[in-house]
């Protein structure tokens, strides 16, 4: 999970890094890069230190029930803010293009491929969770 974490981090900096860089220099295609990156960025820090909880409370192959509660709380908080994220991205890439610049739009879809892989993923882990505290109920 660490190493997957670490990928993720270096893949997403460049996306980051790219939208300050151009927000710096006046262009404001980069804002859904920035924003689209960091969030990225943090929500997979806050997903693995959350599943790292979870491993914390390991003992004879049972988990601490509370904290799994809390991880599929954080999975789901995760996936709305991936969401939120995502469609506040495209209505500002859909006002700037109707502005006339169809760049933000561009970016604005382009990180928004990595929020919605991480939206999506976010579900799953919230049903594991749900499953592994209901296992009746599947």
């Amino acid at each position: 999970m660490t190493g997957a974490l670490v990928i993720v981090l270096i893949l997403t900096t460049f996306f980051t890094a790219g939208g300050i860089s151009l927000l710096a220099s006046g262009e404001l295609p980069g804002l859904p890069l920035a924003v689209g990156g960091a969030v990225l960025q943090i929500a997979a820090i806050v997903l693995v230190v959350a599943t790292l909880g979870i491993r914390r409370t390991l003992d004879a192959h049972t988990v601490a029930r509370s904290s799994l509660l809390a991880a599929r709380r954080t999975a789901r908080w995760v996936r709305r803010i991936a969401l939120v994220t995502l469609l506040a991205l495209v209505g500002y890439g859909l006002v700037r293009l109707v502005l006339g610049d169809p760049w933000s739009l561009i970016t604005a879809c382009i990180i928004d491929i990595g929020l919605f892989l991480l939206a999506r993923g976010s579900k799953a882990i919230g049903l594991a969770q749900e499953q592994a505290l209901n296992p009746r109920a599947t």
